[in-house]
């Protein structure tokens, strides 16, 4: 029944806008797009967008997407999305799962439950990526790991099983996004021996059977695709993504220490509002065991994030399982009924007393309990307001929007009244709240945003020009969401070379955005080429936070004037 409902709740988050949602650049439409390529060439060694090599991850996920690609059909963005979906089923299963050794059944149930109405969890549920298998890979993994390390604790035989499961999920996870989970699994072990003081956690894994596993499953891909590259794809892998990243902040998306803690309240939101009062739980007893295990897990990785230069806000997903226990937690933690641990004044009472009174309910941990709850509060309305401006902006569905920003409030509203009273009744509705809110997001509003749909629009205007282009030239817009959804053979030039395509194509068409117009229209001029605008688009680029407005060129001789 406990499983039943967190599966329920999460598809109610996790299954609206699959089908509808544009394809989002970039990452999202380039796994896509290198995916429809494996599929379509037969070469299940060496992801490619167009002929670059995609050497950003390993080629797990591109396997994964493209068998449920060839399965539900190779044109549609939901086909890509179907690993992500069926990664964050499995990740909010596996973490109610990983709650029941920890907590009471009612709090797994909840961990559960803010793993599925978590933002971030959600938003990658939709994107067809590596993030949400990737956590989904890493409770289960942790959920190996602990159960190791409990029966070693407990100075029982530990069978093979175990440890041939954790290593067979990690070389998945390997496969799927690099070190991340034996990183994680290595730091939770660590900090694990080291307070426990016990070397044989570490044998209980079985590390020669380990190797043998890792090997066996990891290297043969790994020798393939060195030998098809002649070792381009690690070298751009290890020095064109990771180092890049850990040196600075790459494609745009540096930020200062500590992000991830000053934006938790909202990429964990709603479940972020119960970590104020699980602290001062974790603080006292963080030698219990799976106190200890879920800080093994949660801190080292993130100081790491936070010390590396890049930043995005899903980097933190692996580590997500942790903290909603930790916030299940604080439901029964400390200040269950806020209001009523207030000191109640005596009658009479002198002013020397009320002063006592009221500098002891001004403690700091009080007021960071507090505030912390009151900024929970705002943060959900602010968020609604944020989306119904968005939408309006981008003329999106404003009645979604609307939707959208009263679940916010019902959120905030029943933060507020746990805040006042605890409570498993209050805890339910802010699910709910959150539940109604992601199935307006995501079923209403992200699809109905004209304005960010440029891509889409660009292919139905190229779809209804007679006869149609033979060939698609594109310069200055050059999202992967427009070679996803034209073509693999969607040319992406320079101003300069698309005025020289286009000279050469008999029956082209050139799409040129407005910044390159000048550039293009000026090797035009140069090289003779008579062009002439027929049609434009205009929109937003949501990859580069800007504007766009795109004219369509045809050769003069091929517009009937």
């Amino acid at each position: 029944m406990m499983l039943a409902l967190v599966m329920g709740i999460g598809l109610l988050c996790f299954a609206p806008g699959q089908y509808t949602i544009a394809p989002m650049d970039r990452d999202e439409a380039r796994f896509a797009q290198s995916s429809k390529q494996m599929l379509n060439s037969g070469d299940w060694v060496t992801p490619r967008f167009q002929e670059e090599l995609r050497a950003k991850k390993p080629v797990g996920i591109y396997w994964m997407q493209s068998a449920t690609a060839a399965i539900f059909g190779a044109d549609q963005i939901s086909s890509y999305r179907v690993p992500s979906l069926i990664g964050a089923l499995i990740a909010i299963i596996a973490t109610t799962v990983l709650a029941t050794f920890f907590l009471t059944p009612v709090q797994a149930c909840f961990a559960g439950l803010f793993m599925a109405t978590s933002l971030v969890m959600v938003v990658e549920s939709h994107l067809a990526k590596t993030d949400a298998m990737l956590s989904a890979l890493i409770i289960i993994q942790q959920i190996f790991l602990w159960k190791i390390i409990q029966i070693t604790h407990d100075g029982k035989y530990v069978s093979g099983k175990y440890a041939v499961l954790f290593w067979s999920v990690m070389a998945l996870a390997i496969l799927v996004k690099g070190p991340i989970a034996p990183l994680i699994a290595l730091l939770t072990l660590g900090v694990m021996m080291a307070v426990e003081r016990r070397v044989d956690y570490l044998t209980g894994l079985r590390p020669i059977i380990g190797l043998v596993i890792l090997t066996s499953l990891v290297l043969p891909w790994v020798l393939m695709v060195t030998s098809a590259t002649d070792g381009a794809f690690l070298s751009i892998a290890v020095k064109g993504d990771l180092v890049s990243k850990l040196q600075s902040g790459q494609e745009s998306h540096g930020a200062p220490p500590l992000t991830y803690l000053m934006i938790i309240i909202l990429t964990f939101w709603p479940g972020s509002l119960f970590f104020a009062r699980a602290l001062p739980i974790i603080i006292g007893q963080w030698r219990q065991r799976f106190i200890l295990f879920c800080l093994g897990w949660v801190m080292p990785f993130w100081i790491i994030l936070e010390l590396t230069p890049t930043k995005l806000p899903h980097y933190n997903l692996p580590v997500f399982a942790a903290l909603a226990v930790f916030a299940s937690l604080g439901i029964s933690g400390s200040l269950p009924k806020a209001k009523a641990k207030l000191d109640k004044p005596p009658s009479p009472e002198t002013p020397v007393a009320r002063a006592k009174r009221i500098l002891k309910n001004l403690s700091l941990g009080r007021i960071l309990i507090f505030g912390w709850e009151y900024l929970f509060m705002l943060a959900g309305p602010l968020l609604g307001v944020f989306i119904l401006y968005v939408t309006t902006d981008a003329n999106g569905s404003r009645h979604y929007a609307f939707i959208v920003l009263l679940a916010s409030v019902l959120v905030s509203a029943a933060g507020f009244w746990w805040h006042r009273g605890g409570g498993v009744k209050a805890v339910t509705g802010i699910i709910a709240g959150a539940a109604l809110f992601y199935i307006g997001l995501m079923g209403g509003v992200l699809p109905s945003l004209e304005k960010i749909r440029v891509s889409p629009r660009l292919h139905a205007e190229i779809a209804s020009l007679t006869p149609p282009p033979e060939v698609v030239i594109a310069a200055g817009y050059h999202e992967p969401s427009l070679v996803f959804i034209q073509g693999t053979d969607t040319l992406l030039f320079t101003p300069k070379d698309a005025a020289l395509a286009l000279a050469e194509a008999e029956n082209g068409l050139a799409l040129i955005e407005k910044r390159s117009e000048q550039k293009f229209l000026e090797t035009a001029a140069f090289i003779g080429l008579k062009v002439k605008s027929i049609r434009h688009v205009t929109g937003y680029n949501i990859s580069r936070g800007q504007d766009v407005t795109i004219s369509f060129y045809k050769r003069l001789d091929d517009t009937n004037n």
